[in-house]
């Protein structure tokens, strides 16, 4: 039995209290910290196994699906990417293991613990300061200067503006209409026959003058106006709502023309700012209004998680969304006699093009733009642009002369 002394004196009520004496047993003192000190044993042996279990199931497959796709444009991700993830998350689980009999006891316990919990919000001034410098600092100009919030649509290239902005290392003119479609010199005349543009940056031709971006060119081979109602970061249900809203103010539309890219899967659930399309129990689609983000949803460790991981079920929901989107987008233009062809970039997956296209039977073009005809931030250039209309100028002529 251990004796341990408490002393000390204080007056109340004019009388003395002197030193006491408690008994208190040995083995009770030292309990709480070992307690806490198994704890977090446990807990750092229970992130190991984590990291060993990613180690084994995340492989090339996993990372394609949950990783890749759902970011992927024009530009491929490194495979590197996949040995790095899984070699970093074994070093790290062996590190942890190898730590667990010399974590420190006592007030080195607390110190250690305060250092750790010090760090996460330290973590998440870092992730916001530097999650905002991630894109390219002119094209971060750009999406300030070109675009404006519209309640329908979002965010969407701003009306009735003729700016040149600097993008790619040169100035590019942007000419806008009221409606905040980009324009050649001249307005769009809603009795001429028609090729009608849906999309976002790329078909937009962000980094390109009007004359060298692929709608302009297919327009001018074709004899036909382009109507783009493309816009830069628009997902597939916001160019959706752009045609269903477009194509009636058109007398003569001649062909839909849109694009698929596996990273529109992401940018289904990224930033729900605004409504996005699901299919609807009717077989058609349905808006769902948007839900404002938790306090969880606006940190920067969430935001990071969600760029950099999706789960099964979501990509099933964005693909069923799509799937949806892409089928009415095939039902409005052939609704007003119109051909619907859309894009789809290189390294799209087959299963995916069976899904979206094959299944559904909507046309599709696939076009491989090998990085070096790509700009900087991974969009066509020139001579991508020309690659782009090369391919589909053949299908166009084709399903124009059958209609």
């Amino acid at each position: 039995m251990q004796i341990a002394t408490v002393s000390g004196y204080r007056e109340r009520d004019g009388l003395t209290e002197g030193t006491r004496h408690v008994t208190v047993p040995a083995g009770q003192r030292s309990t709480l910290p070992n307690m806490f000190r198994r704890l977090a044993q446990a807990a750092i042996v229970l992130a190991a196994l984590a990291l060993l279990a990613f180690t084994w199931h995340c492989d090339e497959a996993w990372f394609d699906k949950h990783v890749f796709l759902p970011q992927q444009f024009f530009i491929p991700a490194s495979r590197g990417i996949v040995f790095w993830s899984r070699t970093m998350a074994a070093v790290s689980a062996s590190l942890l293991l190898l730590l667990v009999p010399f974590l420190p006891r006592g007030a080195s316990a607390r110190r250690l613990l305060v250092a750790v919990l010090l760090t996460l919000p330290a973590a998440e001034g870092l992730l916001r300061w530097r999650m905002d410098r991630l894109i390219r600092p002119d094209l971060l100009t750009a999406m300030d200067a070109l675009t404006a919030s519209h309640p329908r649509y979002g965010i969407t290239l701003a009306a009735s503006i003729d700016r040149v902005q600097p993008l790619s290392g040169r100035p590019i003119r942007f000419r806008t209409d009221g409606e905040g479609r980009r324009i050649s010199d001249a307005a769009v005349d809603s009795a001429l026959p028609s090729l009608v543009f849906i999309g976002e940056s790329t078909v937009a031709g962000f980094g390109l003058q009007w004359e060298e971006s692929f709608p302009a060119l297919l327009g001018a081979r074709l004899h036909l106006q382009v109507v783009n109602l493309a816009s830069p970061a628009y997902r597939a249900d916001q160019s959706w709502l752009r045609l269903n809203d477009a194509l009636p103010s058109l007398e003569h539309p001649v062909a839909v023309v849109g694009i698929f890219m596996p990273g529109l899967i992401g940018r289904s659930f990224a930033g729900q700012r605004h409504p996005r399309a699901r299919p609807s129990p009717s077989g058609g689609v349905e808006i769902v209004p948007p839900e404002p983000p938790t306090l969880l949803q606006q940190s920067g460790m969430y935001r990071l998680w969600r760029h950099l991981y999706w789960s099964d079920a979501e990509v099933d929901e964005a693909l069923q969304s799509l799937a949806a989107v892409l089928r009415d987008m095939a039902a409005l233009a052939n609704a007003r006699g119109a051909a619907c062809i859309c894009l789809v970039t290189g390294r799209t997956p087959q299963w995916m093009l069976r899904e979206l296209f094959e299944g559904p039977a909507l046309d599709y073009v696939v076009v491989e733009v090998p990085e070096k005809e790509l700009l900087a931030e991974g969009h066509p250039g020139p001579a991508g642009s020309i690659r782009v209309a090369d391919a589909l100028e053949a299908r166009l002529r084709t399903r124009i002369a059958n209609q």
